[in-house]
């Protein structure tokens, strides 16, 4: 499950962002239309921490007050759009939703924007990060997973996930080499 969810366009411009988080080895889930989005929504909304909606035309506005009425409690919208006649920037303004971005202009702004969202809800890993110390964990245990995943809410930094895993471990052995193959990552 992701905790990012993308809804793009047929113009498909979230295309580059959605690059940027997987080589910051951020997983996410992409869908190209509104009906998939809400969908997703329905059937992962505890999960969803971060929405980034590409909106460029009217024709997304009802699609985007229903996804602000399931998340806006639990998750940060993002509004990206090319724009052109500042209507579509007036109108999130006016829903509400005071993160805006403008297509090619502001790309690099909404990536650090999606990054700092993460750290704010409490997501200081990424996937890839999490999946890498679960691996090397499952050499040393057989609940790898579930120690990940209860151990890495409690932790603010990949030392501090790493050593609270360790201590975990049965052994003196098992902890040292844990944390030995841990830290060459």
């Amino acid at each position: 499950m992701s905790a990012i969810l993308l809804v793009d366009d047929s113009r498909e411009i979230l295309s580059n962002t959605a690059q940027q988080l997987t080589a910051a080895g951020h997983d996410y889930h992409y869908v190209t239309d509104y009906k998939d989005a809400l969908n997703y929504i329905r059937l992962n909304r505890p999960q969803i921490r971060i929405v980034v909606v590409a909106l460029n035309n009217a024709l997304g506005y009802p699609s985007l007050r229903k996804i602000k009425s399931s998340m806006s409690d639990r998750a940060t919208i993002i509004v990206y759009s090319e724009n052109k006649d500042q209507t579509i920037g007036s109108w999130v303004k006016k829903l509400g939703i005071e993160l805006f971005y403008e297509h090619n202009r502001q790309e690099i702004d909404l990536f650090n924007r999606i990054k700092r969202s993460l750290f704010q809800k409490g997501m200081f890993f990424t996937s890839q990060q999490l999946k890498e110390l679960t691996s090397t964990l499952a050499k040393y245990t057989m609940d790898a997973e579930k120690m990940v995943k209860e151990t890495a809410p409690q932790s603010k930094s990949l030392q501090e996930l790493q050593h609270k895993l360790a201590r975990r471990l049965e052994g003196i052995e098992n902890q040292r080499g844990f944390l030995l193959e841990a830290q060459k990552q």
